[in-house]
């Protein structure tokens, strides 16, 4: 082959390869290996959207997106919304020589004592649509953690005695550990709290669109988008 036209061709494949890492960096894309599917109970598949929220107990910000964004699009959609809660936020996790796991929380101890409620409320509330209303019903109002888990339990007539002792157990302090595994292996790195992911991925929209506009950001991610998306 001419050497010319060798040159031509490999500058061509060049740019060509530059144009998509330009377009994937400025529109962040998807490929089907990030469509989430599952069955819904008559084996009829339904794609999902994974929405993680990495938040803390007592950040106002967290509370105003849970609030205002997850609970309406969650109840829009909850149909084909996989959602995900991950409380810790910019805590720390030590542990001690003796082997305690001992938590500094950004908004003080009694942020630590209710991220542990609402780890144990994740893992021992299993129906989703009950765990979300538990939470909200919890950042409203959780500066007093206790009292709150016991109100919210109560409103959602659910009992709270075997949450507030995996709060207040070892089960509490484990769980907390691995959202805070979870929320230090994020990168990037979360600057600001809530920090979301959709399929896994900060890379659909930008932070600040997504705490904006949540269902929006949302629908940009279905493959096949349902009605609530269309209409």
């Amino acid at each position: 082959m001419n050497p010319r036209y060798s040159k031509t061709i490999l500058l061509l494949v060049l740019i060509i390869i530059l144009y998509k890492a330009f377009k994937s960096y400025i529109f962040p894309g998807r490929s089907l290996s990030d469509e989430v599917i599952v069955r819904d109970q008559d084996e009829n598949e339904v794609e999902k959207v994974k929405v993680s929220v990495y938040y803390e107990a007592l950040c106002p910000d967290s509370k105003h997106f849970i609030n205002h964004q997850v609970v309406p699009v969650f109840d829009a959609l909850n149909d084909n919304i996989l959602l995900d809660l991950v409380p810790y936020g910019k805590a720390q996790t030590t542990i001690s020589d003796a082997g305690v796991i001992e938590f500094t929380c950004q908004h003080g101890s009694e942020e630590c004592f209710a991220n542990k409620i609402h780890a144990c409320v994740i893992d021992l509330v299993k129906d989703p649509k009950m765990q979300l209303k538990y939470i909200s019903c919890m950042i409203t109002d959780n500066f007093v953690a206790e009292d709150a888990g016991e109100r919210c339990g109560k409103e959602q007539k659910l009992d709270f005695t075997p949450i507030r002792k995996c709060a207040t157990e070892q089960a509490g302090s484990i769980l907390l550990k691995k959202y805070g595994e979870r929320t230090h292996a994020l990168n990037p790195k979360a600057r600001f709290i809530p920090t979301i992911l959709m399929n896994d991925s900060q890379n659909y929209d930008t932070q600040a669109i997504i705490l904006k506009d949540l269902l929006k950001a949302v629908c940009k991610v279905f493959h096949n988008k349902p009605k609530e998306c269309v209409n």
